[in-house]
């Protein structure tokens, strides 16, 4: 429980991370490094998608180790559409 829950706080950082990108201007203008201004939108984007769907399928997996299929085949099916939409 507690490597699970772990793992969906890095995923909903990803998920906050977010929050970041509508106020990328005023981060600039006040000198705050976001991780947007830091690494830039295109590259942020990738960091936010990658730590969302990285721990998901991560959690997938461990559900899988411990049996609970259904569920690990459920969160496998709600990310592979996001993954197959990835283009470089």
């Amino acid at each position: 429980v507690m490597v699970l829950t772990m793992f969906y706080s890095f995923a909903g950082l990803g998920i906050a991370i977010v929050n970041d990108f509508k106020s990328v201007e005023g981060d600039k203008a006040l000198g705050l490094d976001s991780l947007p201004v830091a690494f830039g939108i295109d590259t942020a984007k990738w960091i936010c998608v990658g730590m969302i769907d990285v721990f998901q399928l991560l959690v997938a997996g461990i559900l899988a180790y411990v049996g609970e299929l259904p569920y690990a085949a459920a969160i496998c099916g709600l990310v592979a559409p996001q993954v197959r939409h990835y283009s470089v």
